[in-house]
């Protein structure tokens, strides 16, 4: 699909110059290691420094919550980094949920998984994570998830992600872990590992000697593929499994439609009915097409495109008919991850508002979200 064209406006200008590649993100596209856009983001939480911590409505509005986030001990005084004390602390993040605006796949890999490269990019939607540290409590981790979710807390990525923290750094004390539920499971929006980073972010604020962003990212890494995009968020291009993460510049904020009728998707049936027939590619035209996009200016909605569409529609046949209809409605719509939920770009709110109301009529068992794409992910 053609970006729309039309005269920009001053700020449109801006945000052109803005959204040029950076050169990590083109060796991401060619052979990048993971972590070095961990790096950039974590210095830029040093010199921005720590402050108080907004609403979690405001939070997950703007994402911008690692160097705002507080450290409640007694009256919410803050503690300085890297000094260990007794107490109770706790910090509070948003997690928001991420779309994939572009994932080709490049062929199989020799450890059974599928080589990727993907766009992805923060929304507002998101859960919001409490963790407590309470240093003089026994090595213990618990989960309080709200609502309620089938997932036993043995396998939920926000424990395991507490409990590699804890094995990797020797932290002590009992980890406390609430998650405020709004991204649903299963759905290709990235909400548990979304969680998991959140977790590990607060516990190296909590834990008075940080790993650094280096070990924080292999952490990551080991958790899930999309575990170490949420350490960056915004706008990024991933490969390897994923795991792989570059920034690139923002794009200026845009509304989105999210909308799912159908039950979770298997991620693994659905990576298997891809892979038959696939010919390797080793450079993507849709990644090139977007990186392409970004070149040119930024103009208008960005192509979207998911090589999983096809193998996810003939499990959930609810899958496509919501991609052509919002389609229809004016919509840039494309399911994203491995489904079974999927997304639609607008040019306004009020485009937006109103394909929603539309799609709920016609689909009166669908989840459906209006949002808006998030310059930054947990980390802020």
């Amino acid at each position: 699909m053609a970006a729309a064209c039309r005269r920009p406006a001053l700020g449109a200008v801006a945000a052109r110059r803005r959204a040029r590649v950076r050169p990590d993100a083109r060796r991401v596209v060619g052979a990048c290691r993971a972590g070095r856009a961990v790096r950039r983001a974590a210095a830029g939480d040093r010199r921005a420094g720590a402050g108080r911590t907004p609403r979690p409505a405001r939070a997950a509005r703007r994402g911008r919550d690692d160097p705002r986030d507080r450290v409640a001990r007694g009256a919410g005084r803050v503690r300085p980094r890297g000094r260990a004390v007794s107490g109770r602390d706790r910090v509070v993040r948003a997690a928001p949920a991420k779309i994939n605006l572009v994932l080709d796949l490049l062929g199989p890999r020799e450890d059974g998984y599928t080589e990727i490269a993907t766009v992805f990019q923060t929304v507002e939607l998101a859960d919001t994570v409490r963790v407590t540290l309470d240093r003089d409590g026994d090595d213990a981790t618990h989960l309080e998830v709200r609502p309620r979710a089938p997932c036993p807390d043995e396998r939920n990525l926000a424990v395991l992600a507490a409990r590699a923290y804890r094995t990797a750094s020797g932290l002590s004390g009992t980890i406390a872990i609430e998650l405020d539920k709004r991204i649903p499971d299963g759905a290709g929006l990235g909400g548990g590992s979304s969680d998991a980073a959140a977790v590990l972010l607060a516990l190296e604020r909590l834990s008075g000697t940080p790993l650094g962003a280096e070990r924080l990212a292999a952490l990551a890494a080991g958790l899930g593929a999309d575990v170490p995009y949420f350490l960056v968020g915004g706008l990024a291009v991933g490969r390897g499994r994923g795991e792989q993460v570059a920034a690139l510049d923002d794009l200026a904020p845009r509304p989105v439609v999210l909308a799912r009728v159908d039950e979770p998707l298997p991620t693994a049936e659905v990576y298997r009915r891809a892979r038959a027939g696939l010919t390797p590619c080793a450079d993507p035209p849709n990644i090139r097409r977007f990186f392409r996009y970004l070149e040119e200016g930024a103009a208008g909605r960005p192509p979207v495109f998911n090589a999983l569409e096809r193998a996810a529609a003939a499990l959930r046949p609810g899958i496509p008919r919501l991609v052509e209809r919002l389609a229809r409605l004016g919509g840039r719509a494309a399911m994203t991850g491995s489904g079974s939920a999927v997304f639609a770009l607008f040019e306004d709110d009020e485009s937006a508002r109103a394909a929603a109301r539309d799609l709920a009529r016609r689909e009166p068992d669908a989840w459906i979200e209006v949002t808006r794409t998030l310059p930054r992910g947990v980390r802020g």
